[in-house]
């Protein structure tokens, strides 16, 4: 039933994986729509079947409007992705928190907390925005850009 729905809005070109333990069904996804598979060069062990794989500790362009942005710290080859400026797929880097209406670095750091810190501020200074937030846990949002660029500023 989901993939005949995926079809009709026109398949899927890309899966994009934000790191190692998230991979779920990615390989028949990417088998049914003949889709290339992305993944950062230091979690591919985990994806053996991707595709392309990005190799930059910055940033990459995926296709036109797509960029992914190395963010090691929950695993070494975590990455997100920012869609026009304006769509942030933020795998476990980055959620939404009800209890402080805030956003909030994900807690579960399994390669390097400094990293994962260090990261964040580089997004953050990176010039890159964006307004809606959807992570791989946890709550997602929508909420201003300059109100996002800030509140990524104020939690680095």
């Amino acid at each position: 039933t989901l993939a005949q729905a995926i079809e009709d809005a026109g398949g899927i070109d890309h899966v994009l994986l934000t790191h190692r333990d998230d991979i779920a069904d990615a390989q028949r996804y990417a088998e049914h729509f003949d889709a290339r598979v992305w993944i950062h060069d230091a979690d591919r062990d985990a994806a053996p079947f991707a595709t392309d794989i990005i190799s930059t500790a910055d940033e990459a362009t995926i296709f036109p409007g797509m960029v992914a942005f190395a963010v090691p710290g929950h695993t070494r080859g975590s990455v997100l992705y920012l869609h026009c400026q304006r769509h942030l797929f933020a795998g476990d880097t980055l959620a939404w928190s009800r209890q402080t209406a805030d956003l909030r670095p994900i807690e579960t750091i399994w390669y390097s907390r400094q990293e994962h810190q260090r990261t964040l501020v580089r997004l953050a200074r990176s010039g890159h925005r964006f307004e809606h937030v959807f992570p791989g846990h946890g709550d997602w949002t929508k909420g201003p850009v300059n109100d996002m660029s800030a509140r990524l500023a104020r939690l680095t």
